[in-house]
C-alpha cells in the first residue's frame, strides 16, 4: 500500500513540473515576439556651445513609436528614456534638427520606428554679456 501512495505523489510532482514547464516555455515565447510602443517622451538639449542660448522655445515632448521584444516594451514604461537633441557644434541662427535622430536612451533591441514631430526647429542666438 505504500509503494502505491509513494507512486501517486510521485506523479502528481510529474504533472506539476511538467506545468511549470509548460508556462516557462510559453511566457518565453510570449516575450520573445516583437511589438510596437507608443511612448510620450521629455526633449532635453545636450551639449549646448558655451556663448549661446536657446531663442524661443524647444519641443517639450515628442511621441515616438517604438518596436522590440515585447518583454523589453513591457519594462519601458518604468526606465527614463528621454529624446536628447545634440548641439555640440551648433552656430547661432536657424537650426532644423531631426528628432528620428536624436540621442533616445534605449535599450540595443528597441528601435524607434517613428517620431512625432519629425523635426524641431531651434533658434540659438549669441548670449549677452
Amino acid at each position: 500500500m505504500t509503494t502505491h501512495v509513494k507512486g501517486q505523489e510521485w506523479l502528481k510532482g510529474v504533472k506539476l513540473l511538467s506545468v511549470l514547464l509548460a508556462v516557462l516555455i510559453w511566457l518565453s515565447v510570449i516575450a520573445e515576439r516583437r511589438g510596437e510602443m507608443l511612448l510620450t517622451v521629455p526633449v532635453g538639449l545636450d551639449r549646448m556651445p558655451p556663448g549661446l542660448q536657446l531663442d524661443g522655445s524647444a519641443p517639450a515632448e515628442v511621441e515616438v513609436v517604438v518596436s522590440g521584444p515585447s518583454i523589453l516594451l513591457f519594462l519601458l514604461p518604468f526606465h527614463q528614456t528621454r529624446c536628447g537633441i545634440d548641439l555640440a557644434g551648433a552656430q547661432p541662427g536657424q537650426q532644423l534638427v531631426s528628432l528620428k535622430e536624436a540621442e533616445f536612451n534605449l535599450d540595443q533591441e528597441i528601435k524607434v520606428v517613428h517620431v512625432a514631430p519629425a523635426t524641431a526647429t531651434l533658434v540659438l542666438t549669441a548670449k549677452e554679456k
